[in-house]
């Protein structure tokens, strides 16, 4: 296997096994790839080891101007407390939860527009999104009633599909960041 399908489709073993064999693949750049890899233990422990040995979390996608909180959020799979634990490294690494990507919007409402997740299984992500200062709720997200709506708007719009969205962002909006959360 080599190194990029290793990324996207094996385990970290394979990965380092790969990375042995081409030491001059330039992994970095396929960072954002490891979200295609649909074992979620693989995909958690290669991101983890990326990011241990330099891969960069405020990255931006030139050619789409999407982050890596984009990429995870658009996926329909997860490892929720293994991705939380990511998602906590990424925003501790400077990704920015406010980047605004021309077709991806933001990370937030990429989760929204994610159906099929319910609150309840975000609730990880919810726990270190929602621990982090500086989500400006004001950024313009698209239209509604004609009308531009922003971030807090459209969270507003959304109460009844993500009842725990909707109440978070109000006690952050009201009391300021949650408690960071801790993982084992």
């Amino acid at each position: 296997m080599d190194a990029y399908d290793a990324i996207e489709e094996g385990t970290l073993e394979e990965f380092k096994e790969a990375l042995a064999e081409n030491p001059d693949f330039d992994w970095k750049h396929f960072f954002f790839s490891v979200f295609k890899n649909e074992d979620l233990t693989a995909r958690v422990e290669i991101a983890n080891w990326m990011l241990d040995h330099g891969a960069d979390p405020t990255r931006v996608k030139p050619s789409e101007k999407i982050n890596i909180l984009h990429v995870m959020f658009g996926k329909r799979k997860h490892d929720y407390i293994g991705e939380a634990k990511l998602l906590q490294r990424f925003l501790d690494g400077g990704a920015d939860i406010n980047l605004k990507a021309p077709k991806w919007n933001l990370p937030i409402y990429a989760i929204i527009e994610n159906y099929g997740i319910s609150d309840k299984e975000l609730g990880p992500f919810y726990d270190v999104i929602f621990s982090y200062p500086g989500i400006d709720w004001d950024i313009i997200v698209g239209k509604a009633f004609g009308k531009p709506v922003t971030l807090k708007e459209y969270v507003d719009l959304d109460a009844q599909q993500h009842p725990d969205l909707h109440r978070r962002m109000h006690d952050y909006l009201q009391h300021g960041p949650s408690p960071r959360p801790e993982f084992n």
